[in-house]
C-alpha cells in the first residue's frame, strides 16, 4: 500500500485539523513524532540521523518503509523506498528523505530517488527537498557513480536541495541543511 493521503496527513498534523480517514492498515507505524522537540532522530542497526531543531519548528517524522509505503498486494516486495521522511514547517516547507543503509550506498541513493518518484506531486509542493544516506562503512568516492550524479542533479535542479552521505551517524542543524 502506498498512502495516497500523505499531503492531507501532513496538513492535519501541522495545522491541527481533523486527520483524514486513513486507509493505511499500518497507520500506527506511519508517524514517529509530530511536535517541536529540540531534536528528531531515526535509528536503525547502529546507524543514526539526528536533526537538531534549533528554530523550534514543528517537525513530523514519518516512517516510509513499512508505514507510508507497505508491501502488500499492490506494492511488490523489492519496491525501493527510503526509511524516513521529515517534514519541517517553517516559512519555507522543507522535506528530508533519509535512508539508513548497510554497505550498499548505490542502493540507498536509488531508494531516495525512487521515493521522490513515487511521491513526485507531493514533493513538488516543497521549497526544498534534501536527501540523506547514513551507511555502515566508509563512504566511497561516488562523484562518478550514476546513482549519485543523477540524484544530486534531480534534488539540486528540481527540489532546490542537496544530498549528503555519512558514515554511522549524522547530526545536523536545521539551519545548516542547505550547506554542502
Amino acid at each position: 500500500m502506498i498512502c495516497n493521503k500523505l499531503q492531507l496527513c501532513v496538513n492535519s498534523q501541522l495545522f491541527v485539523k481533523t486527520p483524514p480517514e486513513c486507509t493505511n492498515h499500518n497507520k500506527s507505524f506511519c508517524i514517529e513524532s509530530s511536535d517541536k522537540r529540540p531534536s528528531v532522530k531515526c535509528v536503525e542497526k547502529k546507524k543514526k540521523y539526528i536533526l537538531e531543531n534549533t528554530m523550534k519548528n514543528h517537525i513530523i517524522s514519518y516512517k516510509m518503509d513499512g508505514g507510508i509505503i507497505a508491501v502488500d498486494k499492490y506494492v511488490p516486495e523489492g519496491t525501493n523506498k527510503c526509511d524516513y521522511l521529515y517534514v519541517i514547517n517553517n516559512s519555507e516547507s522543507i522535506a528530508i528523505l533519509t535512508e539508513l543503509k548497510g554497505v550498499n550506498v548505490s542502493k540507498a541513493l536509488k531508494q531516495i530517488s525512487d521515493t521522490l518518484f513515487l511521491f513526485k506531486d507531493f514533493f513538488k509542493k516543497f521549497s526544498h527537498v534534501y536527501g540523506r544516506a547514513i551507511v555502515t562503512s566508509s563512504t566511497p568516492d561516488l562523484k562518478a557513480s550514476p546513482e549519485y550524479v543523477n540524484l544530486v542533479k534531480l534534488i539540486r535542479n528540481t527540489y532546490h536541495g542537496n544530498v549528503k552521505i555519512s558514515k554511522q551517524q549524522f547530526s545536523e542543524k536545521d539551519i545548516e541543511l542547505s550547506k554542502d
